[in-house]
């Protein structure tokens, strides 16, 4: 996954506030700066509003940009910043650790166990078994992922699963090379110990199986009356996507599997609704 650089030409125009220019600067950026942003947040309104709040950053700073440093590195230190500190709808749980998610993880086996043994053992996935335990594969990771404080969240994320050259991403991040390296190894350090354990997407001999945690998923829905979920794909398309996981070797490939969500498709013409609104594609961008 990457940020896409536009063309000296799309760069230049937009910074004159060319409309044209700017729907294209805007639309080669959003679906980057999307999937940062909900990796990091882990809720896709949260993520949206990050997302659009970042863009109409860029835009009315855009006449400011000398080209002091690379255009993306610019554009990734002005997401970073923003999603260090950005609010979200809920605020994120301070008691939310790894330890904890283990603790629920084993209780979630425990009683799918119960109700695997109840419902007479265990038998053949099928294809809406596969789409969910992919689900549950998306989900927990991301919850590995939120039981790192956001400044460690940030720098595994533009590592692991955006790939950042190190020194560019210490530089978007503003520290040493050595500081973001010592952040990196403790993030990583941390995240490679879990899963290696626990994971067993990772590790044949963990014990946790997305689709272990299947029945009492299914249950704790039925409980609260929420609808299971559609089955959207085709038996070898499920099964695809759901070995896409299964084939991981280590936890950097298990947080790289995750598929690039699409940003919303009316984000853009909020963004020039907003503009307009505020003036600046009359006046020009500010220099």
């Amino acid at each position: 996954m990457k940020i896409t650089a536009p063309t000296p030409d799309t760069l230049a125009a937009a910074q004159r506030g060319d409309l044209a220019a700017l729907d294209r600067l805007l639309a080669t950026l959003q679906p980057g700066i999307f999937n940062l942003a909900l990796r990091v947040l882990g809720q896709r309104d949260d993520a949206a509003d990050a997302t659009q709040e970042i863009l109409l950053k860029i835009v009315t700073h855009l006449g400011g940009f000398r080209g002091e440093a690379a255009f993306t590195t610019w554009i990734w230190r002005v997401a970073h910043n923003h999603l260090l500190s950005a609010r979200t709808a809920a605020a994120e749980a301070p008691h939310l650790s790894l330890d904890a998610l283990a603790e629920k993880l084993n209780a979630g086996l425990e009683a799918s166990d119960r109700l695997i043994h109840a419902q007479g053992g265990p038998r053949a996935l099928t294809p809406q078994d596969k789409l969910e335990a992919r689900q549950v594969a998306l989900g927990c990771t991301q919850s590995m992922l939120m039981a790192l404080d956001r400044e460690d969240r940030l720098v595994y994320v533009l590592d692991t699963v955006f790939d950042l050259p190190s020194a560019m991403a210490a530089e978007v991040v503003g520290v040493t090379p050595a500081a973001y390296r010592q952040r990196l190894s403790r993030s990583r350090a941390r995240l490679a110990a879990f899963t290696g354990k626990r994971c067993g997407l990772v590790s044949e001999a963990a014990a946790c199986r997305c689709e272990r945690q299947l029945p009492v998923l299914r249950q704790l829905r039925q409980q609260e009356q929420r609808p299971a979920l559609p089955v959207q794909v085709e038996g070898h398309q499920a099964e695809r996507e759901f070995d896409a996981f299964v084939r991981v070797s280590d936890a950097a490939a298990l947080f790289r599997a995750h598929p690039e969500a699409a940003a919303p498709a009316a984000m853009l013409a909020a963004i020039r609704a907003v503009l307009t609104q505020e003036g600046f594609l009359q006046r020009g961008l500010p220099q």
